[in-house]
């Protein structure tokens, strides 16, 4: 058997000792193996990481065997064997590219990232005689890459969701294999009642087995359990191992201790889901097949990820909210259902801007006075939207009904809106058109506002009326009434600008096109019209709406 020093001496012509000598001082694991595959050289480094005090004792442990201490995968996951390491493929006179491993210890758990080169010793007849293995240990690097990897990627996930229980199952998908071989999340309040929410495993086939580990367990937390402990104190526990008398002692049961000891739970780490100075829930991280043991480095992560998902909890919860407040205030906008008018069919349309924002109301509005023997439409846009313009618009509907009981007229009720607006501090502006509805006929007057369309059962479509000044905009402005036959047959649409203004891809829908709609559906009942016209602007629509849309059809119904 060739030594390393003759083996040196051929490679370097006679300077073995050298050689040698620069082999010991280099970081870098080296290894040299011979065409029997037996290792005849190791420095120290090399001693060092595969955990032996002198050559001579690695050489009496067979190198398969010594393969078989470990867990082994490439970095894609993939499991490695013997034939798959370079210095081997190398003697086998096969290509020997560098290769990057995890390695596992199954005793330690230790886990190392190490990439494999290996080069040719020849002698001089430019024979095979050994093959040189340089291990450099990646573990810092890799570990740091893993980590920034989870973090963007939980970064990610958080915000394309504001579903609580899709963007916890998506953390913990994504602690999943990188930190963990499993994940479970626990939503827990302050009665220690907890929720199950999330559920991931490397093993798709594994994921029922946990699935019914936690059905059997209480849904309150016992305040002595690990859980308990972890959210009452907000301090993180890790198992550095789990040994059996654990699980025993944490068992729910005979068949719930069957299932801890079916999934082999090497290591494991319970963090505190925490924000804002409360904890709202605990996420446990463990493995199983990896065999790895978890380690205050891991631990620091786990605590980040749970930060992160206590955050988004907090979010999801706020949106709820503000989108259970939005309901409401979009409730009190506008009737929840258009009363009755005799000798009419009435139908509407609303959607407010921004269907992605917390708090959808906008400044449209639209209302049927039927408080005394007429009946009115009124339609309406205020400037701005959110919060302010929807009070406004509140304070609009509401003065309208009280004006509909004095003088139920167009240009009256117009009249009485504007003083509001000029009496409050601040400027604010709003066009209005105002229906009474008689039979067969309209009388029409309007505020700066698009004027209405009406569409006879031939198709044709007209305008009416002319508008007069904005609402809140002069303080000695007057508006006229117009009388406007709707034929048997026909119908008007009152609109806001947010439907003529939606926004394509190279234009706005415009009023041509919605005079084509309407000439289209001739002789539709306001209902199928309404359908009709809300489909035609989702279709056209690119991107997000910027207007609020709101919409009246009127239509006579003698019968």
């Amino acid at each position: 058997m060739l030594d390393a020093g003759s083996l040196g001496e051929r490679f370097l012509d006679g300077g073995g000792a050298e050689f040698t000598v620069l082999l010991e001082t280099l970081g870098e694991a080296v290894t040299i193996r011979d065409v029997n595959d037996e290792i005849v050289y190791a420095n120290r480094a090399a001693l060092r990481q595969l955990g032996f005090e002198s050559l001579e004792k690695l050489q009496r442990r067979p190198l398969v065997a010594l393969m078989d201490e470990y867990v082994v995968h490439d970095e894609h996951g993939r499991p490695l064997t013997m034939a798959d390491i370079p210095s081997v493929r190398l003697l086998n006179g096969e290509p020997a590219e560098p290769l990057l491993i995890h390695t596992v210890h199954q005793t330690t758990g230790a886990s190392r990232w190490q990439l494999l080169k290996a080069a040719g010793l020849r002698d001089t007849a430019d024979r095979l005689v050994a093959a040189v293995t340089v291990i450099e240990d990646l573990t810092a690097v890799k570990t740091a890459e893993v980590q920034m990897r989870i973090l963007s990627e939980s970064g990610r996930v958080l915000a394309s969701s504001l579903d609580l229980h899709q963007t916890l199952a998506n953390v913990a998908e994504v602690g999943v294999p990188g930190l963990a071989d499993w994940c479970v999340v626990d939503l827990i309040d302050e009665d220690l009642n907890r929720e199950h929410v999330a559920i991931a495993h490397r093993d798709a086939g594994r994921r029922d087995l946990v699935a019914r580990l936690r059905e059997l367990e209480p849904l309150r937390v016992d305040p002595e359990s690990t859980a308990g402990r972890v959210f009452t104190s907000g301090e993180s526990q890790l198992f550095f191992d789990v040994p059996d008398e654990h699980l025993f002692r944490v068992a729910a049961g005979k068949e719930h201790l069957q299932i801890l000891r079916a999934l082999a739970i090497r290591s494991a780490v319970a963090v505190p889901m925490r924000t804002r100075g409360r904890t709202v829930g605990v996420m446990t991280f463990g493995t199983s097949e990896s065999q790895r043991r978890l380690t205050a480095v891991d631990l620091d992560l786990a605590e980040q990820l749970a930060g992160r998902a206590a955050m988004a909890v907090d979010n999801s919860r706020l949106h709820t909210t503000l989108s259970l407040v939005s309901e409401t205030l979009q409730q009190s906008l506008r009737p929840s259902e258009l009363p009755p008018v005799p000798g009419w069919e009435v139908a509407a349309l609303y959607r407010p801007a921004g269907a992605s924002q917390r708090i959808k109301v906008g400044g449209d509005f639209y209302e049927l006075l039927t408080d005394g023997e007429a009946c009115l439409a009124l339609i309406g846009d205020v400037t701005g939207h959110g919060v302010n313009a929807a009070t406004l618009t509140a304070l609009l509907r509401h003065g309208a009904h009280f004006a509909s009981r004095l003088e139920p007229e167009p240009a009256a009720i117009l009249n009485e809106l504007d003083e509001l607006l000029r009496q409050r501090s601040e400027t604010w502006l709003c066009t209005a058109l105002c229906a009474r509805l008689e039979p067969e006929e309209l009388v029409l007057s309007s505020a700066g506002h698009p004027p209405a369309l009406i569409v006879d059962a031939t198709g044709t479509v007209t305008e009416a009326p002319d508008p007069g000044p904005l609402l809140g905009a002069f303080s000695d402005a007057e508006w006229a009434q117009h009388r406007v036959a709707i034929p048997h047959g026909g119908l008007a649409l009152l609109y806001t600008d947010g439907v003529t203004e939606t926004s394509g891809v190279n234009d706005r829908f415009g009023t041509d096109r919605l005079k084509q709609l309407l000439s289209a559906h001739a002789g539709a009942d306001p209902d199928t019209l309404l359908d009709a016209l809300d489909h035609a602007l989702v279709a056209f629509r690119h991107g997000e709406p910027h207007d609020d849309i709101a919409a009246l059809a009127l239509a006579p119904n003698p019968a």
